[in-house]
C-alpha cells in the first residue's frame, strides 16, 4: 500500500473512533480523534509536497504557506478545550470534506 493510502486509511480510522466517542457523548475524546484525523491529513499534504513525513509541530510552517486553509482549520479547532456537539459536527464535516478531495475514499466516510 502506498504511503498516501496508508495516511488516508489512518485518517478514516481516527474518524471512526471519533464517531464512537461522539455517540457516547465523550466529546473531549471525539475532539482528539477528529483532530488526529485533521493532523493526519496535514501530514499527507506535507508528504505529497515534500516526500517527507513530519510531526505536526514541524509541518505547521509548510501548511501555513502551501495549504493555508488546512492550517486555518487546525488553528481554529486545536485550541478548543470544551468541545460541544455542534463544534464536533462541524469539525467532522471539515475533515470529511478534506478527505473527499483525495477521491476514491468517499464511501468510507
Amino acid at each position: 500500500m502506498k504511503m498516501e493510502e496508508e495516511l488516508i486509511e489512518k485518517a478514516l480510522a481516527y474518524l471512526r473512533v471519533g464517531d464512537v466517542y461522539f455517540e457516547e457523548k465523550r466529546f473531549d475524546l471525539a475532539h482528539k480523534a477528529y483532530m488526529d484525523a485533521l493532523y493526519t491529513i496535514g501530514a499527507l499534504l506535507v508528504y505529497l509536497d515534500t516526500g517527507i513525513l513530519m510531526p505536526a509541530e514541524e509541518m505547521a510552517g509548510i501548511l501555513k504557506g502551501k495549504h493555508p486553509g488546512v492550517y486555518a482549520l487546525i488553528s481554529r479547532y486545536a485550541g478548543i478545550t470544551a468541545p460541544d456537539g455542534e463544534t464536533l459536527r462541524s469539525l467532522r464535516a471539515e475533515v470529511t470534506d478534506l478527505l473527499s478531495s483525495f477521491g476514491g475514499h468517499r464511501g468510507s466516510l
